[in-house]
């Protein structure tokens, strides 16, 4: 079984080095920039790359770049608070299955060495009885892979995810006055979880990407747990809203998984989806949290 990689004391100090260069307000940006180019310049000496354009990411550094062979490969730096060790664990234990090869990581800069995607297509909306084909594809070759030491239960990434959520909401949201529901049927669901997998825990569209053999899940958040949450996450993100519940009936169905749990588990995420204003169907979507079928799943 895969360990998780752990830190030295002079790796810590190292992640510390590397979290500053996200942390400081404006007056700080050409001091996180240094850092950023020192951290690039030590990535391309350790592993003989040449960096190149840099791909859009809401939360980590992610560079297109070439090994010494000029293949095509991608480099991620990733902030410590984001867990770049439990990525590079489950990494390692997918092993190219329905998930990136990782092929060098180095954790005291938060680095991590991917194999590139190609064409790297995310999954589109539509034809949602076509796409779960593809997404319990993907879903049954992670799960059927155990879990690497060191990757935290559903309950304790569940607290991470909450607490995330109510920092980043917008307070007149649909999704904040609905939190203590979706928790009580979180308790519910993780309480009477009787297959506890190894998820991907940030299991959406976007995340999908079409590769030269099928669909792979990228930018791991990993976890153990209901497989059925894995689905309710696809189901909560992937456009249109009013169609959640019937969205991961069909995925369950696909992936050979309860139904009624998966649509329970597509109402917790979808109410943290609904505590933001940001998604193009965000009335349509806050519209369906607090109608009858969301409810019905929630307190079920």
């Amino acid at each position: 079984m895969t360990r998780a990689p752990r830190f030295s004391d002079e790796s810590r100090a190292k992640r510390n080095h590397l979290s500053s260069m996200h942390s400081h307000p404006g007056p700080r940006r050409s001091h996180k920039r240094v850092i950023a180019r020192d951290l690039l310049r030590a990535c391309e000496e350790r592993w003989r790359i040449s960096v190149g354009e840099q791909l859009a990411s809401h939360a980590s550094l992610v560079y297109v770049c070439r090994d010494e062979t000029g293949v095509s490969r991608i480099l991620k730096i990733a902030r410590p608070e984001l867990h770049p060790d439990r990525e590079a664990a489950s990494l390692l234990a997918w092993n190219g299955s329905g998930a990136p090869r990782l092929l060098a990581h180095a954790l005291e800069l938060g680095a991590l060495l991917l194999e590139r995607i190609a064409p790297g297509t995310p999954l589109q909306p539509g034809d949602d009885e076509r796409a779960a084909r593809f997404v319990a594809d993907v879903l049954k070759r992670l799960h059927s892979v155990d879990a690497p030491v060191g990757i935290p239960s559903q309950s304790a990434a569940y607290e991470e995810w909450r607490d995330r959520v109510r920092v980043n909401a917008e307070p007149d949201s649909a999704g904040i006055g609905l939190l203590d529901a979706a928790t009580a049927a979180f308790e519910r669901l993780d309480a009477s979880t009787t297959r506890h997998l190894f998820l991907h825990g940030d299991f959406i569209d976007k995340n999908l990407l079409r590769g030269e053999d099928g669909y792979v899940a990228i930018d791991p958040i990993p976890r153990t747990g209901d497989p059925c949450s894995d689905v309710g996450f696809y189901a909560a993100y992937h456009p249109p809203a009013h169609t959640i519940a019937r969205r991961a009936r069909t995925v369950a169905t696909a992936a050979g998984l309860d139904t009624e749990r998966a649509a329970r588990w597509a109402a917790v995420w979808a109410v943290g989806e609904a505590t933001e204003t940001w998604r193009r169907d965000s009335d349509e979507l806050a519209k369906w949290v607090k109608g009858g079928e969301a409810r019905t799943l929630l307190t079920a």
